[in-house]
């Protein structure tokens, strides 16, 4: 009979058998949800139901544990071709990558401001995407200065669509996602709001037609500086 592989064990006397594979996912996890500051050693010894003492035979420090999850999390950043004779598609195909990306693991976007110490090391990914990027923009005729402004307004609506509107649509509420709550117009009724209280009278766009809305933005400003450059 042929010989069947063994999969490895993922528990030993009812422990996790660790790696640093499932140390880097369980920060991970910690920090989409409640930012880096939640990753100590001793919170992430506890998810894992292991000791701190055990964490340190296959990390170095918590540094380490940051640099993993980060590294986890740009492992998984894969946009598809980009093509400059579809060059509006390929923008939009870029941008879903982004929301994939940050809708999954939202608070980890703060890194930057919940680590004091920048990661020790930058992702192939951070560099070869935003290059494939920038060569999309210049087949189509725009310089690199304005195709790295471009990525930036890009990016910051990425992040700003990622915390602000697709993050509170996963933990929706009545008032979540309205221009202003009911509550807040109720308790100032003596305000004279006539356009406000008008306009949060309307349906809220969903999160999807406002990503929508916001790809178009990006692809009308790319178009501008095309017309611009002719």
């Amino acid at each position: 009979m042929p010989a069947t592989s063994r999969r490895r064990p993922t528990t030993r006397k009812g422990r996790p058998v660790l790696t640093r594979e499932a140390i880097a996912a369980k920060a991970l996890e910690m920090a989409g949800t409640q930012g880096f500051r939640s990753v100590t050693m001793r919170a992430l010894a506890a998810e894992l139901n292991v000791t701190v003492r055990a964490l340190y035979n296959y990390v170095e420090d918590r540094q380490d544990v940051v640099d993993l999850a980060l590294g986890l999390m740009l492992d998984s950043w894969n946009p598809p071709p980009l093509d400059p004779t579809a060059w509006e598609e390929s923008v939009a195909g870029y941008a879903r990558s982004l929301r994939k990306l940050y809708r999954r693991w939202p608070r980890a976007l703060l890194v930057s401001l919940d680590e004091d110490a920048p990661p020790t090391s930058v992702h192939p990914n951070r560099l070869l995407n935003l290059d494939r990027f920038l060569q999309l923009l210049h087949g189509i005729g725009i310089g690199f200065p304005t195709a790295l402004e471009v990525h930036r307004h890009l990016s910051l609506l990425m992040l700003s669509f990622a915390l602000v509107v697709d993050r509170p649509a996963t933990h929706a509420t009545t008032d979540r996602g309205t221009l202003v709550p009911d509550v807040w117009l109720a308790a100032h009724a003596d305000l004279d709001l006539p356009a406000l209280r008008q306009a949060a009278a309307l349906p809220i766009p969903t999160a999807d037609t406002q990503f929508d809305q916001l790809v178009s933005v990006v692809i009308a400003q790319i178009r501008s500086h095309l017309d611009a450059s002719t």
